[in-house]
């Protein structure tokens, strides 16, 4: 199977167009759209989102095309990756691998995507994701797509901070274990749930989300809305 995940929007001709070129090379996995509402440019939040979302693909046949490219027809690589359990990735060397390359647990093969010289040099999700995508679905080994490349492009660890707000207005920081206090916008969440039922309303509280990492809900409400908070925000652990 193959999944789309892009900055583009919903609706977008630029998913369509990549949806053809796979069409066209005769890729008859089913075609499965993670998102294409994340924040444009925003490269970090996609990068969580795309672990997030294709994690449980592991030991499935799959690929992954990733388009978050603020520096698409620039100097940034692109990339091709095989992480050896099913899944292929393929996108733009800017950190949006960050979150699939951090919770790897194998070696991670990677090779460098020629740019063909008719390809438009504002959509590389058509002219060159798309084909490589189209070229791994359809059999053909990694190294015949590119030279294999050495380190990639990482996100910074910066302080922790919020990593994705869901639709419930859950918040998802970059903390992996519950401390007793979380400081984020000004507002100190003390109240510590193992999940919804067990909170009061009207409370934000903390928790240990499904994707293992700490965050902040608020019962039959939205925690980020009633407390100001945006991705980005800095997050600060006490106890």
């Amino acid at each position: 199977m193959v999944t789309l995940t892009s900055d583009f929007g919903f609706g977008s001709p630029y998913v369509a167009a990549m949806k053809a070129v796979l069409i066209r090379a005769g890729v008859q996995a089913p075609l499965i759209d993670i998102d294409h509402d994340l924040a444009p440019f925003d490269i970090r939040a996609a990068a969580f989102v795309l672990w997030a979302a294709t994690r449980d693909f592991a030991g499935l046949p799959s690929v992954h095309l990733a388009v978050v490219d603020p520096g698409v027809g620039g100097d940034r690589r692109a990339l091709a990756l095989d992480f050896g359990d099913g899944r292929r990735y393929v996108g733009p060397d800017n950190g949006l691998m960050e979150f699939v390359l951090r919770h790897a647990d194998r070696p991670v093969r990677a090779v460098e995507l020629p740019v063909p010289a008719g390809a438009a040099p504002t959509f590389h999700g058509r002219d060159v994701f798309a084909p490589a995508g189209a070229a791994l679905a359809s059999g053909t080994p990694l190294d015949r797509l590119g030279a294999f490349c050495g380190e990639l492009v990482r996100l910074h660890r910066d302080e922790p901070q919020v990593l994705w707000v869901d639709r419930f207005g859950n918040i998802v920081t970059s903390l992996r274990a519950l401390p007793a206090e979380l400081e984020v916008a000004g507002h100190r969440v003390r109240q510590v749930h193992r999940t919804f039922a067990d909170a009061a309303p009207g409370v934000p509280f903390l928790y240990l989300g499904s994707l293992g990492y700490v965050e902040v809900g608020l019962r039959d409400a939205s925690a980020a809305t009633q407390l100001g908070v945006v991705v980005g925000s800095v997050v600060a652990a006490r106890g």
